[in-house]
């Protein structure tokens, strides 16, 4: 009899530490967060427009006008590779999601260049 309580005391205790355990790592394990994750993109996304800005430069330099539209058909022949969308992994486009172009002719040579980030804001490319 004492012989089968001392294995059950030494089960439950080895069982508490392997329980003791498992909690301690959990917590150094926990996966990134979606914030981290988001900011890490929207730096991409900030890195790639400027791609854009300068396809956008070299057009307004060859055509003296803005573009018609900040888009892989017209700015293609002056950036290569088009860059990509961090949040789609496609090619950015104009749009209203994350990591979309955000474009605006204006007169002549002037237009706007942004690039909508994770929370929804638009950065304008400097």
């Amino acid at each position: 009899m004492r012989r089968v309580v001392s294995i059950a005391l030494l089960a439950l205790c080895a069982l508490m530490v392997a329980l003791a355990v498992t909690a301690c790592g959990a917590k150094d394990i926990e996966a990134p967060t979606t914030g981290n994750i988001d900011k890490a993109k929207d730096v991409a996304a900030k890195g790639e427009i400027m791609m854009v800005k300068t396809g956008v430069a070299a057009y307004v330099a060859t055509n003296s006008a803005a573009p018609p539209m900040a888009s892989l058909d017209v700015l293609g022949g002056f950036v290569d590779p088009w860059p990509k969308n961090p949040w789609t992994q496609a090619p950015m486009v104009v749009g209203k999601e994350p990591g979309d172009i955000v474009y605006a002719p204006g007169a002549g040579t002037d237009y706007t260049l942004g690039v909508v980030l994770a929370d929804g804001s638009v950065y304008s490319a400097p």
